[in-house]
């Protein structure tokens, strides 16, 4: 399993410092009114909100800010390229959905209806599927700030696990990956990681060392005020498959030290909180090293450079949107 070394322990900035930073748009002319968008006939007509759509128009089809041609582009998608309805109730054969963080309507005739859930040009496979609709439907809601705000978080944390090969894990929740001298092992639930190594936990890959305890526990309590620190314990470990009431789980719920912050970081919504900020700070504000790259298969898919990975990030942000409550 990959692992990301001393790579996260470099500083970041405050997640509220970069909540405005994100990727830029696709910048593509739209197409002229009369050339498309003639047909009422639309035919992606029977997909549902979160349905995946392709663009089936080789010159591309205008994702427009109302249902008609009367409305001004937003933007032009280009053939072959995805994104996600949220709204299958058609006006005048339009549909709304979101490309890429664009939200409009465009017109039926010119997208056919996929299976499953496609990022990058590549559609996720079913273990990473379902880790990515689980985010959408129970995270994203868990999340603090504007809707917005929530879905970026959620899909910029659901990038970095994706590429990171967390989300093809049968169970991601339990997972820890120690960055040994030696090399990368995964280690137990009650081991702890050495200090001054990396140690990703959790179905956000969060690392343990980026965050002082106090932190960790704030963010926690900020998260999930109606619950004591020892719910929340409990809720990961229940999640992560040990059973309340077995030794593993009372010694998750009664730990201290290291061990007790890696859990409550593997506390989904606390995860994807806290990564957000060293995702944003490392990946979308910089560039740094260990963002990108073609040499483990899930990384050469979802962020082989700056320009997909962000462009992955994006279109996660348009899948959760059609998946969030």
């Amino acid at each position: 399993m990959k692992v990301s070394g001393f790579r996260s322990l470099l500083p970041f900035l405050l997640a509220t410092a970069l909540a405005a930073c994100g990727p830029e748009l696709d910048e593509t002319p739209s197409v002229p009114a009369g050339e498309l968008e003639t047909n009422t006939a639309a035919v992606i007509s029977g997909a549902s909100r979160g349905s995946t759509v392709q663009v089936s128009a080789t010159d591309g089809v205008n994702v427009r800010s109302g249902p008609g041609t009367t409305y001004g582009a937003l933007v032009t998608v280009p053939y072959g390229k995805t994104a996600t309805v949220l709204n299958a109730t058609p006006s005048n054969g339009f549909y709304q959905v979101d490309y890429q963080g664009t939200v409009g309507w465009t017109h039926g005739d010119y997208w056919n209806v996929i299976a499953g859930l496609w990022v990058n040009g590549y559609q996720l496979n079913a273990t990473q599927e379902k880790w990515v609709r689980w985010i959408g439907t129970y995270t994203v809601p868990k999340l603090l700030g504007t809707r917005n705000e929530r879905l970026t978080k959620a899909a910029r944390v659901a990038w970095w696990s994706l590429k990171e090969g967390v989300l093809d894990l049968p169970n991601p929740f339990p997972y820890s990956n120690c960055n040994y001298t030696t090399g990368d092992a995964r280690i137990g639930p009650l081991e702890v990681c050495p200090s001054g190594r990396a140690w990703q936990v959790g179905i956000s890959g969060v690392q343990v060392p980026n965050f002082s305890m106090a932190t960790v526990q704030n963010t926690s309590a900020s998260i999930h005020s109606t619950l004591t620190e020892a719910q929340v314990l409990g809720a990961s470990a229940s999640q992560a498959g040990y059973a309340s009431g077995t030794s593993t789980y009372n010694s998750i719920v009664n730990s201290t030290g290291e061990l007790r912050k890696s859990w409550l970081m593997r506390n989904h919504a606390v995860g994807v909180t806290l990564e957000e900020t060293t995702v944003t700070y490392e990946c979308v504000t910089n560039s740094f090293g260990w963002c990108y790259g073609t040499a483990w298969p899930t990384t050469a898919r979802y962020a082989p450079n700056r320009a997909e990975a962000l462009e992955s990030m994006q279109e996660l942000k348009a899948i959760m949107d059609g998946l969030a409550p």
